[in-house]
């Protein structure tokens, strides 16, 4: 009777177990935005292309919402191993590769098109051998999108409209620069804190792409959207170098696979949001205003120089090759 008894128990204990406990390998991806964002419509691309190939054999697991910390906190448990995947701007990973800060410049791309012809080529190669120094390993490029600027005070169209506006910035150098160049009082702050930040008048304002400000909800926190279109950024998608080394020749063929073609995917998502949510942001009642654009790059252009007298001949390469490929299409 024990026996039988003892035999029952453990077959509907292995009936509770489900797949993923079967898996190989689990991959953990974190990101620090809500579940609808493009950021996590890629992260599920890479997760059903990851599960599919593998036959199961490796689970991908999507923690969103900075559940697993924000992004500098991400980057270091890449860093030490005990996380498997996250992505971050160029700009933001400046604290460990100085030089990849100037690629924040405002106004360095002309839109979302320039930038990926940049980052398909020599550009992203000579950006992955520097950062794949640091306990990271880059797979691939998701597009973090076009840059615009939100407030609660006023409505912002030349740069004289932005005096005395504290505006959130991400840790980033040059990102930080050029808001200030922009005319704005520029204030670093984890993104995750922002709307808070927000809604109780630490900050009068942000800037996000179109996507980052419907899905957070900074509507209901801003007033004034204005389309200053000042930076065009990208997501470093980064893998753990101390895991990737752990992994088989076959598992890794298949992770990166995935990440290379998850890209499209993610910034098909991108350009559906900047269709939309203008749309969607005037119906919450946002103010929107198409600022002088020129205006704001002439007087963020001398941050270039400012650049190339830190960094020296590495940014002005990357400048040369930025510029080259401007125009083609």
């Amino acid at each position: 009777m024990k026996e039988r008894m003892f035999t029952a128990v453990l077959l509907a204990a292995t009936a509770l177990v489900s797949p993923a406990a079967a898996a190989d390998l689990v991959i953990k991806i974190g990101t620090v935005v809500s579940g609808d964002h493009p950021e996590n419509v890629g992260a599920r691309e890479i997760e059903r292309l990851i599960e599919e190939r593998s036959n199961g054999d490796i689970d991908v697991r999507i923690f969103t919402d900075s559940q697993l910390g924000n992004q500098r906190e991400m980057v270091e448990q890449l860093r030490s191993g005990t996380l498997e995947m996250t992505w971050v701007t160029t700009g933001f990973f400046g604290s460990w590769v100085p030089e990849l800060g100037a690629l924040e410049i405002g106004y360095l791309f002309k839109d979302r098109e320039h930038a990926f012809r940049a980052f398909g080529g020599e550009l992203g190669e000579e950006v992955a051998s520097r950062v794949n120094e640091h306990g990271v390993h880059l797979l691939g490029y998701f597009e973090a999108g076009m840059r615009h600027l939100t407030n609660s005070k006023r409505p912002v169209a030349t740069p004289e409209d932005l005096a005395g506006l504290k505006i959130r910035t991400p840790k980033s150098t040059y990102h930080l620069r050029t808001l200030e160049m922009m005319g704005a009082n520029a204030t670093p702050m984890a993104f995750n804190e922002l709307y808070t930040a927000m809604e109780q008048g630490v900050v009068d304002g942000q800037e996000n792409p179109l996507s980052n400000i419907y899905n957070a909800k900074f509507s209901e926190v801003n007033d004034y959207l204005s389309l200053t279109g000042h930076l065009h950024l990208t997501h470093m998608v980064l893998y753990s170098d101390e895991l990737w080394q752990k992994l088989t020749p076959e598992q890794q063929e298949i992770i990166h696979g995935a990440v290379q073609d998850a890209q499209q995917v993610q910034r098909d998502k991108v350009a559906a949001d900047d269709a939309s949510l203008l749309d969607e942001l005037a119906a919450e009642g946002m103010t929107i205003t198409e600022p002088d654009r020129d205006a704001f790059a002439a007087k963020v252009a001398p941050l270039r120089d400012d650049a190339i007298a830190e960094f020296g001949d590495t940014v002005v390469e990357w400048f040369e090759v930025i510029d080259n490929v401007r125009d083609e299409g």
